[in-house]
């Protein structure tokens, strides 16, 4: 599946923009190698998979690989992230961004909504429970990436 321009909407944004000024040698696989290893040390599921980006204009399209990470254990149902890495002079720059959906999410807004039927779904089937468990992995991931960039 290839990203847009679209899913770089600044309200998409998962963490600040991160700067490398010495970032010749920073690209995506050595940041997968980086947060796949911190990620296992704090016992948070995740994976990867290579994508592309596509961006420009009508006369000046540009496609750039960019990396997916995603949650193992709730892969389509979980927020993902594309990681972008873009390069200007000496510096790299970092780039997350959510892409999908979150299935609790969508519940709980559903029923934040007024929908008495998904506010008792929800209470039978231990969503506030999932959707705290899904708050507290992106808190982990948060701390992970924080981790491996500072």
């Amino acid at each position: 599946m290839a990203y847009s321009q679209n899913d770089l909407n600044e309200e998409y944004r998962f963490i600040n923009r991160i700067r490398f000024p010495d970032g010749n040698n920073v690209n995506l696989a050595v940041l997968q190698e980086r947060l796949q290893d911190e990620c296992d040390s704090n016992g948070i599921p995740v994976a990867f998979r290579n994508d592309t980006l596509k961006t420009g204009g009508l006369f000046s399209k540009q496609v750039e690989d960019v990396l997916v990470l995603y949650n193992t254990a709730h892969p389509t149902d979980y927020l993902q992230f594309l990681i972008r890495i873009t390069h200007q002079g000496k510096y790299a720059f970092m780039d997350v961004f959510k892409v999908g959906y979150s299935k609790n999410f969508r519940n709980y807004n559903k029923a934040a909504g007024g929908s008495t039927a998904q506010k008792i779904f929800n209470s039978l089937t231990g969503q506030n429970q999932k959707l705290q468990e899904e708050e507290n992995f992106y808190t982990i991931l948060t701390d992970c990436m924080e981790n491996i960039l500072s």
